[in-house]
């Protein structure tokens, strides 16, 4: 049975008290690869010396030696060991923070999924990456301060849906752009592997997928800018009927717990559109009868928490106006309303 059940206030406090160390040490390690990448340096040119700055591939004077130069040279190496004390500051914090939070038996996210999306925040900042199917449910537990069981949450890999309107743009250490596949494979786990270059899914040794979809486009020969593999021999998102619904729809960013008690960034569409898609898939004919039964388990468990947990995201005339048409028809009649807002 899919249900859910209230943290103990302690879990509570050490679970935000990480998401605060992850929040701190995404900023501090933004900063490293935006302001202190490369190198800053005097090089001898014509017997005297001048300021260089070497990143990304650029070369470009900063002056001769002066008052000013010695100010630019002295604020990046100052600010460079600055940022990286403070780097491993915060990653010894979360090393004792993630040991606490296993003892409380607090972790969540699998770890292929985590590693995943850690990567993928790092590496592209303004990524609009998204994370729906079963694994969403531990971003909407983390939202309401609850813990879905394990019927709830059990699967064996993760959907995540890319923004084909927007092309990624992910650099690794040295600002070379690399693909989905190479990313996966050097940052979660070196076995992930496709079934070749029109596949959407990468398979580990265990199994374990990570799958890449995008939204079907209206006509669905239509060209979009992000449908294109990343380079040569990744992998190729798929086009799925219905996911511009999540791709459209409101985000909620969260920061959630793996399965060692790490954080791990993840955003989400908003939960209710997210349980109203999950009851047009159950109404589909074309679903497969067991996946369509989970689908059904796993929104009339989401409205029950939205009702209990979420009151700022009801249920009202409001939301309904904001779905599309064929979505709002799963509403009709409501068994959502009469569940969640006593004035329906």
């Amino acid at each position: 049975m899919i249900n859910y059940s209230e943290l103990d206030a302690r879990t509570v406090r050490e679970r935000i008290d990480m998401a605060q160390l992850w929040d701190a040490w995404i900023a501090a390690d933004d900063l490293r690869r935006h302001s202190f990448r490369g190198s800053v340096g005097w090089e001898v040119r014509n017997g005297r010396d001048y300021l260089y700055s070497r990143k990304r591939g650029v070369v470009k004077s900063l002056g001769p030696r002066s008052p000013d130069t010695e100010r630019i040279h002295l604020a990046f190496h100052q600010g460079r060991d600055a940022n990286k004390a403070r780097l491993a500051s915060l990653s010894a914090e979360m090393n004792q923070q993630a040991a606490v939070l296993r003892a409380l038996n607090a972790g969540r996210l699998p770890i292929m999924a985590a590693r995943t999306l850690r990567a993928l925040r790092i590496h592209d900042k303004s990524a609009t990456i998204r994370v729906i199917g079963t694994n969403a449910l531990y971003a909407y537990e983390s939202l309401a301060g609850v813990m879905f069981n394990s019927a709830s949450t059990a699967t064996g890999d993760v959907d995540i849906p890319v923004d084909d309107r927007n092309r990624l743009r992910l650099l690794t250490e040295t600002d070379e752009r690399i693909g989905l596949t190479r990313l996966v494979q050097r940052t979660v786990d070196k076995s992930f592997q496709s079934c070749g270059t029109m596949d959407f899914r990468l398979t580990n040794d265990k199994g374990y997928m990570i799958e890449f979809l995008r939204p079907e486009p209206p006509p669905i020969y239509r060209s979009m800018p992000g449908a294109d593999p990343l380079e040569a021999g990744d992998i190729r998102p798929a086009p799925i009927a219905g996911l511009q619904w999540l791709v459209n729809a409101p985000a909620v960013d969260v920061v959630v717990l793996d399965e060692r008690g790490f954080p791990a960034p993840i955003r989400c569409p908003d939960p209710r559109y997210w349980a109203v898609h999950k009851l047009w898939l159950s109404a589909r004919e074309t679903r497969e009868p067991q996946k369509k039964i989970r689908d059904r388990q796993q929104a009339d468990v989401m409205v029950k928490l939205i009702g209990d947990k979420l009151p700022q995201l009801p249920f009202d005339e409001r939301f309904r106006r904001m779905l599309p048409r064929e979505l709002a028809r799963m509403l009709e009649p409501s068994p959502i309303a009469t569940r969640t807002d006593p004035s329906w």
